[in-house]
């Protein structure tokens, strides 16, 4: 496992960075990631600000942490965590079977959170503990499984705090598209297997096709054109693990044009070609 938090979740969709320490005695952190985030606290005392608001920090919390939301963190004295990301397609695509659970993950997926952190969740320690242990006895390809376990049971655990998360308040019980970025990706969703048409985005969403590409490159470090490539990877990938499809069909099913181009773009994002890519996993 990579020790950086910083995931490329296509190569990696799943991470544990467990039991990080840090001894800086002011230490802080400001960024967004494209993943999502539960992070569980051991040492440390501080606070997170999200969406221009401060929780409080302190051992036994864990903090949930959406894709490209920004948070502050903000810790006196050492501060030792473990950190778990993981794409949340990968995920939602892991709890097809689990209805109920999979309706909770949405939940803290794509609705507004109104407060990011849970105290005396201690079980979270338990639960990263055995994904470390598991983890180190198996090869990548085989670790996936234990992800979904465990994320499975963390999100059982959390799950009667659902009114602690989001405070009974309906208005703010809506898909979390509260800035331009968020509503660029909500729509690469919906079509990222068409042609991409940049001025059909501009008009769904009522904004200029110079806003839309500028304030996108600005929140998200990419091209709009970059971020669906990424979208149709992540995909193909699936559709390689989980199915017999061969990878012309799957190419069409994502959205590549063609099939030689879909591999061209495969072994340069990822390293290596479709098929090998179905053989290692």
């Amino acid at each position: 496992m990579k020790l950086s938090t910083n995931v490329d979740v296509i190569k990696e969709p799943f991470h544990l960075n467990h039991e990080k320490s840090s001894r800086n005695p002011n230490w802080e952190v400001y960024h967004a990631h494209t993943c999502m985030e539960f992070l569980y606290v051991y040492e440390g005392y501080g606070r997170v600000e999200v969406n221009k608001r401060w929780f409080n920090i302190e051992p036994g919390c864990l903090l949930i942490f959406q894709p490209y939301q920004l948070h502050r963190i903000q810790i006196k004295g050492p501060f030792v965590r473990s950190v778990l990301m993981f794409d949340p397609y990968r995920l939602d695509a892991g709890l097809r079977a689990f209805r109920g659970i999979r309706t909770w993950f949405n939940t803290l997926w794509k609705l507004a959170l109104v407060c990011p952190v849970l105290p005396q969740q201690q079980h979270a320690a338990k639960l990263y503990e055995h994904l470390s242990s598991k983890l180190r006895r198996l090869p990548p390809h085989k670790q996936q499984e234990e992800f979904v376990l465990c994320l499975l049971a963390l999100l059982q655990q959390i799950e009667p705090f659902e009114g602690d998360l989001l405070q009974g308040h309906k208005e703010l019980r809506q898909v979390n598209s509260n800035h331009t970025a968020g509503q660029i990706t909500e729509w690469i969703e919906r079509h990222y297997r068409d042609k991409f048409d940049l001025q059909r985005m501009s008009d769904d969403l009522h904004l200029s096709t110079f806003y839309l590409s500028h304030i996108f490159r600005q929140s998200m470090g990419c091209t709009i054109t970059e971020f669906i490539i990424s979208r149709r990877l992540k995909e193909a990938c699936l559709l390689l693990e989980t199915t017999s499809k061969t990878a012309s069909f799957i190419a069409q099913e994502v959205g590549f044009q063609n099939g030689s181009y879909f591999s061209r773009v495969f072994k340069t994002v990822l390293g290596t070609t479709p098929k090998a890519y179905r053989m290692q996993v």
